[in-house]
C-alpha cells in the first residue's frame, strides 16, 4: 500500500483590505498498487517445503500472461494454455508444451516448474514482483518471478 500526502490550501473569501487566512491541510490518500497478473515474467526461484531452489544458469523460465492466456518457456520447450482469476485465487491449464529433448536437468527443472504452474491455488503482485503459490501431490511451494519489463530497462 502507497500513502500519497496531498497538499491543499484554502483561502477564505475577503472585503478589500483585510488580510485572508490560509490553512494547509494534510490529506491522506491511499492507493493500491496493481495486483495485475498479466505482463511478462521471469522465473527468480522455485521454493518447495520452504527451501529456495534457484534455476539453472543456462535457462530462461518465463511465464507472459495476457488476456486469459498463458505462454513461455519452461527452459527448453514453449508452452502455453488457459489461466483464470478471481481476486487472488488463480488457476492455470491445461498447459500444452514443444517436445523438444534438452539435457536430463533442464527437462527435470522444466517438469517441475510446469507441475507446479498447473498446481496453482493463487497469486499475489507486489513490488518484489509475482508470487504464485502452489500445492501438488508432493507439497505447497512458490513460484518467484521477476518482471521481464523492468529487467528490460536496465
Amino acid at each position: 500500500m502507497i500513502t500519497l500526502l496531498i497538499v491543499s490550501t484554502v483561502a477564505t473569501a475577503a472585503t478589500p483590505g483585510t488580510t485572508q487566512p490560509v490553512s494547509k491541510k494534510m490529506l491522506p490518500l491511499q492507493m493500491a498498487q496493481s495486483a495485475s497478473i498479466e505482463g511478462s515474467w521471469r522465473l527468480a526461484n522455485m521454493t518447495e517445503a520452504d527451501l529456495p531452489t534457484p534455476m539453472l544458469p543456462s535457462t530462461d523460465l518465463t511465464a507472459d500472461f495476457t488476456g486469459d492466456r498463458v505462454t513461455g518457456s519452461g527452459g527448453c520447450n514453449r508452452f502455453n494454455g488457459g489461466y483464470k482469476t478471481q481476486g487472488e485465487q488463480l488457476s492455470i491449464g491445461p498447459l500444452a508444451s514443444t517436445f523438444k529433448a534438452c539435457e536430463e536437468s533442464i527437462m527435470t527443472q522444466e517438469a517441475r516448474f510446469l507441475k507446479a504452474l498447473q498446481a496453482a491455488q493463487r497469486y499475489e503482485v507486489n513490488d518484489q514482483g509475482l508470487q504464485i503459490f502452489y500445492t501438488t501431490d508432493q507439497g505447497s511451494g512458490v513460484l518467484r518471478f521477476t518482471s521481464q519489463a523492468v529487467q528490460g530497462l536496465w
